[in-house]
């Protein structure tokens, strides 16, 4: 058998291209598995956001209901129904719900090597190669690992779309010379299936449709033209238009009843303010390939080196594919290339962010989507697919130069994964909050949200089933709200579970809502979770130690002899990775058939016991104030048993007093102080962002997170907001890290950015610093007042 020499050794100066039909299936299993390993690694350590809250709940609903709820929302039903289905089989725990999108993003990495098989880049055998790289490319990519691990359904939709694409280049492509027709039925249907079943779970899917028709437009014309002109035959054109219409014909029909019902009730959705052209290129251009939405600016070189690795490859070798597209007139056997698989990835990575952005500029349509970062998530394997490209191209001057390319693209990959799993932590949002409830509620029982901005989240962990209310979120409370809301909330139920959150403390500053509940019904519970308050308001007193054993319910089940009369049942542990300085919550169950005594410590720590009656199903909980100077793992244990082990992170480094620029000692309470802060200018323009950094010192441990607030106050008031509100700049946040992390003595440095409105009025300003509890909302008391003012700044036009 004869060897071409030059086609193998064109073929090994790409990476693991010599050996290819024996490395290739290895390599692609073995991507696949790191891509599944990268997916499910720290995949439930997230907490439930909004998003996934609503997908939770509303996949509990029945089949017509999820249609009817999504007709008016701006998803449409099909991956809510995907999960109404896995929730019988798995549950309606996140690590189940987060794994459709991981199985989904698994699969769209073994398609794109499919895909990538189809891509002949400068010679045929080195199909494989690009699908290879670019699986391992998107196997590895932040942003595609990102929404794999999210109950969303933005994985979904990219496969299907993807497997359309796949499908749609096997229905319309084009064949020279010698010509017999063959079934191609198959992919017809396969594509016109896919393409609606892409629809049926994101409308954005429509931006990589709309990309591969233009494409399939283009690759129609170039071969008439070809056919027409340059007198090269082309046989099957007429099929491969007829299948085109067909297909899309099909798939829109598979679309329409849907799209019939949600033109039926869809609300007029209002576009978002305009969102920077240029800000929004740079945005494109980082999350792409690096999956970063914050700071973009400072992943300025990573991302100009994708962006330079991607558009080498799409830029040269499409110069190579048109200079192979001109036929030799003289050479009717002269190699031919109508299509160009890198410029159909070109347009799905180019043409989608466009037309989302002229999308948000619609001042109201049944559909104006908000810039947000993962609404170009659907780009993403097409975007792996140029920078396979580009190490393509690479590969024709030097096997160097190409490997160079992938390990940078890895390298990148790896740098910002490192940050994105550092920062999947669990936090007891509301947990504790939730299982309170879950232990001590009874029937009649209501829960008001005050207010209802996180509800889905709340739910999530609420396994009790009770009936709640909820108070508009960002609407001012007055006095006949509160009453009609507390009329409301007992005319059923003789007790209720008011829920506080901090963006209660904006819109009811006066408490009117705690008042006219008060006035209906004694307090029998209050208590503070982090920035968050809980009050039972109800007739009578509850027993806060035996619950019901309808409400037993332990976060983990345990059944463990302490001794002859004392038996562990469970413990909930919201989160087994604090902060120095944070609390950690630990409940325990028990029964006790004589009055007990244990020990609960975090060992080396912390240490308190428990004194306990007899009971069947007896609740306590351990509030553990951890250290600021603890570090590293430690074992949680009951008496001698060990529950858990727990990791601590350090604490930020301490800074020195003489890097302060303006010294300041302003006291807020008992033992914090305000030491200090660096403003670098005082004169601005309105709309421009104004820096500073606070230095703040504590002269013992702090036990409560405070939150600080940075007010820019002007002598008019500002007609965005109440009458008589002066705030033309402002931010409120718990500074990093929070007050009860602080050692004393040291000084902390907490750096701010406060956009400064863009209608201020020129004149001077003054910036006015605070404390306050976020659960209550009282600020801590200052020499002058409840604030201070360090310093001012004028405006000018």
């Amino acid at each position: 058998m004869s060897v071409d020499r030059r086609r193998l050794t064109a073929d090994r100066r790409l990476p693991f291209a010599f050996g290819g039909h024996l490395f290739a299936p290895i390599a692609i299993y073995t991507i696949v598995l790191v891509a599944f390993f990268l997916r499910v690694y720290r995949l439930g350590d997230q907490n439930v956001w909004w998003d996934e809250g609503w997908s939770i709940w509303l996949s509990q609903k029945d089949f017509a209901w999820i249609a009817w709820r999504t007709a008016m929302d701006e998803h449409p039903p099909l991956h809510y129904w995907l999960l109404h289905f896995w929730n019988f089989v798995a549950g309606t725990n996140v690590f189940a719900g987060r794994f459709v999108s991981v199985a989904f993003g698994v699969l769209t990495i073994a398609l794109i090597y499919r895909i990538g098989n189809l891509a002949k880049v400068l010679k045929p055998s080195q199909g494989w190669v690009v699908g290879m790289l670019a699986a391992l490319f998107l196997a590895t990519a932040r942003f595609h690992i990102w929404w794999s691990q999210d109950i969303k359904n933005y994985t979904p939709s990219i496969f299907f779309a993807f497997v359309a694409v796949w499908f749609g280049i096997e229905s319309w492509k084009l064949e020279v010379g010698n010509w017999r027709a063959r079934p191609i039925w198959r992919p017809i249907i396969a594509y016109a299936l896919c393409a609606a079943l892409a629809m049926w779970t994101h409308y954005l899917a429509a931006l990589v449709l709309i990309a591969l028709n233009l494409y399939a437009v283009l690759v129609f014309v170039r071969a008439f033209y070809v056919s027409r002109f340059a007198h090269r035959a082309f046989p099957n054109l007429p099929f491969a238009i007829r299948n085109w219409l067909i297909a899309n014909t099909l798939a829109a029909a598979l679309f329409a009843p849907w799209m019939y019902l949600y033109l039926q009730n869809a609300a007029s959705w209002s576009a978002a303010p305009v969102f920077d052209f240029v800000l929004f290129l740079q945005l494109v251009a980082t999350v792409l390939p690096l999956g970063v939405t914050t700071n973009i600016e400072n992943y300025t070189a990573l991302t100009i080196g994708m962006t330079i690795i991607a558009g080498l490859g799409i830029f040269v070798n499409s110069q190579f594919a048109i200079r192979n597209s001109k036929p030799d007139r003289a050479n009717t056997n002269s190699k031919l290339r109508i299509t160009n698989h890198e410029l159909l990835f070109a347009l799905i990575v180019v043409i989608p962010p466009l037309l989302v952005y002229a999308l948000s500029l619609t001042p109201v349509a049944f559909f104006a989507p908000k810039i947000q970062a993962r609404y170009l998530l659907v780009l993403a394997p097409a975007y792996a697919m140029l920078l396979a490209f580009g190490v393509a191209f690479l590969s024709r001057f030097s096997r160097a130069f190409a490997i160079i390319a992938i390990l940078f693209v890895l390298g990148a990959n790896a740098f910002v994964l490192n940050d994105y799993y550092a920062e999947r932590r669990l936090r007891d949002e509301y947990a504790t909050l939730a299982n309170t409830i879950n232990a001590f509620a009874r029937q009649g029982d209501l829960i008001l949200l005050d207010t209802d901005q996180e509800w889905p989240t709340f739910l999530y962990y609420l396994r009790y089933p009770l009936d709640w209310l909820g108070v508009p979120n960002g609407k001012p409370m007055n006095a006949s709200d509160a009453d009609a809301l507390v009329r409301r909330a007992l005319n059923r139920n003789r007790a209720v579970w008011l829920v506080s959150n901090p963006d209660a403390l904006v819109t009811d500053p006066q408490k009117l809502l705690q008042a006219r509940l008060a006035h209906e019904l004694p307090k029998q519970l209050e208590r503070t979770i982090g920035d968050k308050r809980l009050v039972l308001h109800a007739p009578d007193t509850r027993d806060w130690v035996a619950i019901a054993p309808e409400n037993f319910a332990p976060q983990y089940a345990r059944v463990e002899k302490i001794n002859d009369t004392l038996q562990l049942l469970g413990f909930d542990l919201p989160t087994r990775e604090v902060n120095a300085g944070d609390t950690l919550r630990l409940v325990t169950y028990w029964r006790a058939r004589l009055p007990a005594q244990v020990s609960v410590r975090v060992t080396g720590l912390v240490t308190t016991s428990l004194q306990m009656p007899s009971g069947e199903y007896l609740r306590y909980e351990n509030d553990f104030a951890i250290p600021p100077n603890a570090l590293g793992e430690f074992a949680l244990m009951v008496n001698q048993l060990e529950l858990a082990r727990i990791h601590i992170e350090p604490r930020a480094s301490a800074t020195r007093v003489n890097n302060i620029a303006h010294p300041t000692n302003y006291r807020f309470g008992d033992s914090l102080h305000l030491a200090g802060y660096q403003l670098p200018i005082t004169n601005y323009r309105a709309g421009d962002t104004m820096p500073i950094t606070l230095f703040w010192r504590a002269d013992q441990h702090i036990e409560k997170s405070y939150t600080a607030f940075v007010h820019l106050v002007g002598a008019q008031f500002n007609p965005k907001h109440s009458p008589s509100n002066p705030l033309w700049g402002q931010v409120d946040r718990v500074p990093s890290p929070p007050t009860n992390a602080w050692l004393p003595g040291e000084f902390v440095p907490d750096a701010y950015r406060i956009a400064i409105d863009a209608d201020a009025p020129p004149g001077k300003y003054q910036i006015e610093i605070g404390l306050y509890d976020p659960a209550t909302g009282a600020r801590l008391p200052t020499d002058t007042g409840d604030a201070v003012v360090i310093a001012g700044i004028e405006i000018t036009r």
